[in-house]
């Protein structure tokens, strides 16, 4: 996948993902050709295989640009940061990106955000910084993961929590609060 700083290229990145989305709407990931995508944003095949090389690599490029969870934005230590508002950024998060989320998880590629996920925190300097890196795999794993679960979970319940609600629910499952009594007594 093309990281580089052509405008071209990053032009032509852009109108595929657009392309790619729009497609989505009506159609599953499986029956999108890489000549239907080509069609729909105009470029030729060259291009496609020269900016992305697969269809998968279009949709973590959308999942990258739009649907990444950014620690380091908030200019702090996240380890230091309070476990509530983590799931209340989360929560936004999730429900923010809600069409991207219905159309991973219709299209069974809720993997991608996971890898996503994974990888935005992985290379975040500033998540979970001191402790040893066995344990900040394990940390960042299952906070990839579960944010990945709750995202599906969301969208197949039919998105009606609300921010607070799904914040809530966060907070209850990364706090070990089902398992402490603390809720559902």
């Amino acid at each position: 996948m093309y990281e580089g700083n052509n405008k071209t290229a990053l032009q032509s990145q852009k109108l595929i993902a657009d392309a790619m989305l729009r497609l989505l709407d009506s159609l599953s990931f499986a029956d999108i050709s890489v000549s239907s995508i080509c069609k729909e944003a105009d470029v030729s095949r060259q291009t496609f295989y020269t900016v992305f090389g697969t269809k998968e690599n279009v949709m973590i490029y959308e999942l990258t640009q739009k649907c990444r969870y950014t620690p380091e934005q908030k200019k702090c230590d996240c380890r230091t940061e309070k476990l509530r508002e983590l799931c209340a950024e989360y929560s936004g998060y999730i429900i923010e990106n809600r069409r991207i989320m219905e159309l991973l998880v219709r299209n069974n590629m809720m993997q991608c955000f996971y890898d996503v996920q994974y990888r935005t925190l992985t290379d975040c300097e500033h998540f979970v910084r001191d402790v040893p890196d066995m344990e900040r795999q394990f940390i960042v794993d299952f906070i990839a993961e579960g944010i990945s679960s709750i995202a599906k979970n969301y969208v197949l319940t039919g998105c009606t929590a609300d921010e607070a609600e799904l914040a809530e629910i966060i907070y209850m499952l990364f706090s070990g609060g089902y398992f402490h009594g603390d809720v559902y007594q």
